[in-house]
Order: structure tokens, then sequence, then C-alpha cells
């Protein structure tokens, strides 16, 4: 143990050193040398290790506090883990490719902007990614928009809005699992918290993207890469609505309120049961648990949306947390954390402010870090004692870090996301930006909940909440 005695409280400027360090580490690793962020997330590790013992503090209780910090997100690298073998069984026994089916079969030209969100957003939530989304409907969407001579830059916002709308509501999104395991709340009640604020910011966008579609509504479009994707996935698999089942009993767990890793076993159970259907072997099926489905159609797109899944899938995902976390436990542990959050409540406190200065933090670190698990990571572990003497509910707070640090990540050009949407749909957050609205507008309806008071739940049903510290 460390002598107290001999501990240091950082000053603000050494409490931002390893920010400092981590924001050069992510926007050279990731964005100039382009290799993965786990790395840079070591090497900022590894500079906080020697502030912490500059700050007097042994390694023996910083490598504890990064393992504490992880220790409370293992029920989420369980279920991201039980994801990957939903997302294989579920693909392999057609109820993704379902989905996708009868969701592109709802597209009409004249209703093309009005439409594509909600297309993207039932794909985005049968697969919980949003990434995925965007590098095949998304890819088909750009060439029909271009066709019916919408800008690409509207095109794309009205993918990512979409995308990223079914990404924040699918129990099967890593950054879903893990906005919830930072704030300590059941994925499940994290979700229904969430519908809060998502669904009024999705509504005000699609009804956006109808007004600014009706200016293009008389032109005529060449729909065959979608009639071709229609054509392969009816001859691949056997789609029939019964597939709906699948995410009814999703939708079921959310509602009779199942734990999270029961919730996902049963669902990867009615997964391997569809897979059977399909005519796939128990032997096939295992392997699509561990590893992923796998299918060559002779469609790129199709390929690419449905080759994917398995336990092995989520194994990169985890050890993204891993490191983010340690990160997170390290500069909470000697104390710059709390050096920059007292800054911020010198000036701040009222909980409408609190609440407020939390968004501000996440969209701030998404613009910092370059990624969105360090959005949700960081603020979380910065405001999670906040909301508690406030007598916050913690799912007040892991509906925040999705408001402003997981739907905010598309509208920074050089984040991961940034980079994903400009080499899949060919277009820059600097262009589409401006039309991803579910970004823009979310965060600002969060805000408005946080000063009325609205759907905040209190931590202790006794109490009220308070309105300041």
């Amino acid at each position: 143990m460390e002598s107290v005695s001999n501990i240091k409280k950082p000053s603000l400027g050494l409490a931002l050193i390893p920010f400092a360090c981590l924001i050069f580490f992510m926007l050279t690793g990731v964005l100039v040398l382009e290799v993965e962020p786990h790395i840079p997330l070591i090497a900022a590790c590894i500079v906080s290790a020697f502030l912490g013992k500059y700050l007097g503090y042994t390694w023996d209780d910083m490598e504890k506090a990064m393992i504490d910090a992880n220790a409370m997100t293992m029920q989420a690298n369980f279920i991201i883990m039980l994801v990957g073998c939903l997302i294989g069984t579920w693909i392999a026994g057609g109820v993704v490719p379902g989905l996708i089916y009868y969701g592109l079969n709802l597209f009409t030209p004249s209703m093309f902007l009005f439409l594509l969100p909600v297309i993207c957003s039932v794909i985005s939530l049968s697969t919980g990614s949003a990434w995925t989304t965007a590098g095949t409907l998304g890819t088909a969407a750009m060439g029909i928009g271009a066709g019916l001579g919408i800008p690409p830059a509207i095109t794309a916002g009205a993918v990512v809005t979409g995308a990223s709308f079914g990404d924040k509501l699918s129990p099967l999104s890593d950054s879903t699992n893990l906005a919830a395991a930072v704030a300590g709340v059941s994925v499940f009640d994290h979700v229904r918290h969430m519908l809060y604020t998502t669904i009024p910011s999705f509504i005000i966008s699609v009804l956006i993207f109808g007004i600014i579609g009706s200016r293009y509504t008389g032109t005529t479009v060449d729909t065959g890469q979608i009639n071709s994707v229609l054509q392969v996935l009816g001859s691949e698999f056997i789609i029939t609505p019964w597939i709906l089942l699948a995410p009814l009993c999703v939708i079921l767990m959310i509602v009779f309120k199942l734990p999270a890793v029961p919730g996902m076993l049963g669902g990867t159970v009615v997964g391997m049961l569809f897979s059977f259907a399909q005519g796939n072997g128990l032997k096939d099926t295992l392997y699509y648990l561990f590893y992923g489905f796998e299918i060559s159609t002779g469609n790129q797109m199709v390929d690419t949306l449905l080759n994917r899944g398995g336990l092995v899938s989520m194994l990169e995902v985890i050890a993204l947390v891993i490191c983010a976390l340690s990160f997170g436990g390290l500069i909470k542990k000697i104390g710059c954390l709390d050096t920059i959050l007292s800054v911020i409540l010198k000036h701040v406190h009222s909980r409408g402010g609190i609440i407020t200065s939390n968004i501000i933090a996440c969209i701030a670190m998404n613009f910092m870090a370059a990624d969105q698990y360090m959005a949700i990571v960081i603020p979380g572990q910065m405001y999670k004692p906040v909301y508690e003497k406030l007598n916050l509910h913690p799912k007040n707070l892991s509906r925040v870090l999705e408001d402003a640090g997981t739907l905010t990540s598309g509208l920074v050009p050089w984040s991961t996301c940034g980079a994903v949407y400009l080499s899949t749909l060919g277009v820059s957050a600097f262009e589409y930006g401006r039309y991803h609205f579910l970004g823009l507008i979310n965060p600002i309806i969060s805000v408005i909940y946080a000063y009325t008071g609205f759907s905040l739940e209190p931590l202790d049903k006794s109490k009220e909440i308070a309105k300041s510290l």
C-alpha cells in the first residue's frame, strides 16, 4: 500500500498530461499510422503510470486500480461474447437475412430519403453494427441517391442517422453493452431508458429527411443493386415471417426485465433452432457460434453483410475495452479525474448544469481521443459518483454516455467512426455531419431533460432527485 503522506494531488496541468498524451498517441497512431487504437491506449497507460509514480503511488496500487476498473465490466465482456455467438446463429438461421429482406422490400424511390434511415435502423438493430450497415446497404444507397440527383452528403447523413439509431438501441451492440457496464446498470434497463431521448430524436430526423426528400420524388431510379440482394437472400435462405419470432423474443426479454446474460443465452438458443430449421447440422451451428457465419454468394454486398459474428469476432472489442478501462482506472486512481472534475464542479452546481457538462465531456472526448469507447469510459468513470450524490439512477448516466458519446462520434471526421463512414460512403463528416440529424438532435434533447427533470429516475425512490450538489 502507498503511504498517504507521500501522495501528492496532481495540479490541473499535471492531470491533463495523460489526456494530452492520449490525444497525441491516438491521432498519430489511428489516423496517421492507421494502426488499431489498442497500442496507443497502452502507451497512454505507461505515461500515466510514470505520472503516478511521480505523485507517490506504488505500481501495485496502480495495477490493482486497472484490474478493479476492468472487474466492473466482466459482465459486459460475457455479454459481448454471447452477442458474437447470437449474431452467428441469427445469420445462419436466416433471422438477420430475413430482416434485411423485409426491410429492403419497404424501399420505394418516391420515399427514398424518408425510408432510408428507417431501413438502415432495422438492419443495424438486427446486426448490432452501424459500421456494417454503412458498408453494405449504405454503399448501395449512395449509388441510388446519386441516381435520384440527391447530394451525397444528404444520403450519407440519412445512412449514418439510421445506422446509429439501430446500433444505439440494439442489445447486440458493443457500445450499448459498454455504456451499461461502465454506469453499472443492466443492458435491458439501459435500452429501455434510452427510448425517452432516442425515439423523439429519430422521429424528428426522419420527418426532416422526408421533407428534404419530397424535392426528389419525381425522379426515377435503377434499383438493380437492391433487387440483386433480394434475389440472393431469397435463394440462399428460407425467408418466412417466422423469423420475426427471434427479435420478438429479445423484445420480450427487455419488456419483462430478464437479466442480460440469460437473455442473450436465450436469444442464442433461439438462433440455433432457426439454424437447424435452415438445414444446418449441429457441427456447423457450433462452428458459427465460435467463428461466425461464412458464405460466398458472389454478391459482394451480401457477403460483406453476412460474413460476421461468432465469439472470436468480439475478442478485439473486448481487448479494446480492457485497454480503455485500464487507462480510465489508472487516471482515476492517481487523481487526474478528481482534479478535472473538481475544477468543473467549482463552476457548475445545478443538476442541469452537471448533466450538461457530462454531455460536453463526452463530445469533447470524441473530438480529442477520436474514439467512441473513450467517450463512454472516461466521462462515465468521472461522473458516476456525481450522479450518486444527486440521487440519480445509473441508467441516467448510461443514457447520457450514449446520447453524447456514441451518437456524436460520427460527427468527428478524424474519429474511428468518421474514418469508417468516409471509407464506406465516400463522404467526409465535414460534409455529411450537418445532415446527421440524430447526432445533432439527441444531445439537445438530453440537455432539455436534464433541466426539466423529465424521465430522470432517482437512485433512491424514497428521496427526490437533488437539483444541485
